[in-house]
């Protein structure tokens, strides 16, 4: 009797188990519908940023480093007496190397150069001077401009009303789809936002020289495009 008590009970924690795994087999699986979109704006640049390196090239370390160190504060006075504040113009890197070059007739002879570099970046919001700036900067043999590099300073307040822009498109679209497959949303299941501001970064060519004049590079920058791209789903109501 006992065993065959053991037996029926076996029997039923084995139906048991079967039954639980059948039942949760046909929970039916919680729907999603996701899209993206996006939002932009373009805007006229109001801030540019001027790459510049100055270079020279001695017989000696200490030669090399004087005549940067001087050019480089003939450049910091010519752009202070623009009109640009000290505390935008900053050194970001300065280094001192040698190398070997061949001279003379077949290339025969070696000498050691020492050559030192300073990179400079200055930021000015006086977008009408850019050119006469160039200009000007174009006189420092030493120096070069490597890049002008128009921008956004404040492109933030662009972003509360690009996000709900993105975010308006993409839940209509996701309405949309519910409609046309006949079903109701539920909650939100996942938001995902990506803000960015793109740049207008050009080279610079030194000018052409007429009639012993240097004449300004014009400058006519792109404008810039600032954009939100949300990545949006939600649950379907079961």
């Amino acid at each position: 009797m006992k065993k065959s008590l053991k037996v029926l009970l076996s029997v039923l924690a084995i139906t048991f188990l079967l039954a639980q795994n059948t039942f949760a087999a046909e929970l039916p699986q919680a729907g999603v519908i996701e899209t993206s979109a996006s939002s932009s704006i373009s805007v006229e640049p109001d801030t540019v940023q001027l790459s510049l390196t100055v270079r020279t090239e001695e017989r000696s370390a200490a030669l090399a480093q004087e005549k940067n160190a001087a050019a480089v504060s003939k450049a910091i006075d010519l752009l202070v007496r623009e009109g640009i504040h000290k505390e935008r113009i900053k050194t970001t890197t300065y280094s001192t190397y040698s190398y070997t070059k061949t001279t003379g007739e077949k290339n025969a002879d070696e000498v050691t150069v020492y050559s030192t570099n300073s990179s400079l970046e200055v930021k000015l919001s006086e977008l009408d001077k850019v050119g006469e700036i160039l200009n000007k900067l174009a006189g420092i043999n030493e120096l070069n401009v490597n890049s002008v590099n128009y921008s956004v300073q404040d492109f933030a307040k662009y972003k509360e009303q690009l996000i709900a822009a993105a975010i308006a498109d993409a839940r209509q679209s996701i309405q949309y789809s519910a409609d046309a497959l006949g079903v109701k949303l539920d909650k939100v299941n996942s938001l995902s936002v990506n803000f960015s501001s793109d740049s207008n970064v050009r080279p610079y060519v030194k000018a052409d020289s007429v009639a012993g004049t240097t004449v300004p590079q014009p400058q006519n920058p792109d404008q810039i495009i600032i954009s939100a791209t949300v990545n949006l789903s939600y649950f379907v109501q079961q």
